[in-house]
């Protein structure tokens, strides 16, 4: 064969090939359409019946409707019928709730948790959280440490909707593993187990693991866990590290009790780092006391942004005084020096520097004050 013959032949098994590769592609999508538009037509009939359970309608022989479909239509429908028992809250979510229960939903997913796939095991873990499975704690928490970052999340989540306080400790040693889950999907998910979780946040202010600690000091804000004051106003003058110390702050501001202010005080002073000075400032407005009205003022000259705003604003929730010492702050930038040698001269950087986060904080406020006015 000459080199021409071979190289038209290579050519026209070539075109074979794609045009086999292009029909089965194209038989594969025509395939999956069909599919799907029969699940769509399947599920039909039985999303109405969903969406009158989750607008409220609980009437008994609708939910025995649900409870009686056939599998292949149930299957069809199950993924919104999931969607919804994760929005759904009150009677609705308790009706769902009793026909995922009657169809067998919980022992099912329980055995999905282990499969190779992992739209499979998230999809199990989801299940399991919304209908508030306790028995699925264990098997939930060894998600935590799935291969498969989408899943550790929704177990967290997952465990987060259970509420069971025995899942603290594994939430917590998930966040500086190898396998990490982002600390906010960790600290939602302990905020949602409630004051239950409080001693072991405690205990977590200990832990050798700075993410740990610095976790476990906000999470405590976020449940209003105000017996741990003490703890937290030691963490945030004695912890090394920075990132506690600021989540300590902010729990401080949270809890507003009157212990927290001399350590959110000590906290302003120069010599400490300029995210913590700043969170300090703003903790100190939600703290409320009308004392901390002067450290506050002396701060909106800071060079440091985050530090004067958050001052000029936590001023304003101090009510009255802070208001005053803004209006005072402001004047200021406008009042020559008597006995100066240059009469004209600018008044002192500092000054304008304060007067301008003031006339911020101002303005700010009394956009809001309008606001409020113009909307009923």
């Amino acid at each position: 064969m000459t080199l021409a013959g071979a190289a038209l032949v290579a050519l026209i098994v070539l075109m074979s090939a794609v045009l086999v590769f292009g029909g089965l592609i194209v038989g594969g999508r025509t395939v999956r359409r069909a599919r799907e538009g029969r699940r769509t037509q399947l599920a039909k009939p039985a999303r109405r019946l969903l969406l009158a359970i989750a607008a409220g309608d609980d009437d008994p022989e609708q939910i025995e409707e649900l409870v009686r479909l056939p599998d292949e239509v149930w299957l069809a429908v199950e993924p919104s019928a999931v969607a919804l028992l994760g929005k759904v809250r009150g009677e609705a979510h308790t009706a769902l709730v009793d026909v995922f229960e009657r169809r067998g939903a919980a022992w099912r997913a329980r055995s999905q948790l282990k499969r190779r796939d992992p739209v499979a095991r998230a999809t199990a873990a989801e299940v399991l959280g919304n209908l508030g499975r306790k028995d699925a704690l264990l098997p939930l928490c060894d998600l935590l440490g799935d291969p498969d970052p989408d899943v550790r999340v929704v177990a967290a989540r997952s465990l987060g909707r259970i509420g069971d306080a025995g899942a603290t400790q594994p939430l917590l040693a998930a966040l500086p593993s190898r396998r990490t889950i982002p600390s906010h999907v960790v600290a939602t998910a302990l905020t949602r187990l409630g004051t239950a979780a409080t001693n072991a946040l405690l205990a977590a202010l200990d832990d050798p693991r700075s993410p740990v600690r610095a976790c476990a000091a906000e999470v405590l804000g976020l449940i209003g866990a105000a017996g741990a004051t003490v703890r937290v106003e030691s963490a945030l003058r004695a912890d090394p590290v920075v990132e506690v110390r600021v989540a300590a702050a902010r729990t401080l501001g949270r809890l507003g009790t009157r212990t927290a202010l001399a350590p959110l005080l000590d906290a302003l002073q120069p010599q400490h780092p300029g995210v913590l000075r700043a969170e300090a400032a703003k903790a100190l407005g939600e703290l409320g006391a009308v004392s901390a009205a002067a450290p506050l003022t002396g701060l909106l000259a800071d060079p440091d942004y985050e530090v004067a705003h958050n001052a000029a604003r936590s001023l304003l929730r101090l009510g009255s005084p802070g208001r005053a010492a803004l209006v005072a702050a402001e004047h200021r930038a406008h009042v020559r020096p008597r006995h100066s040698a240059e009469p004209d001269a600018e008044p002192d950087p500092d000054i304008l520097l304060g007067a301008a986060h003031a006339r911020e904080a101002l303005a700010a406020a009394d956009i809001d004050a309008t606001r409020k006015h113009l909307v009923p």
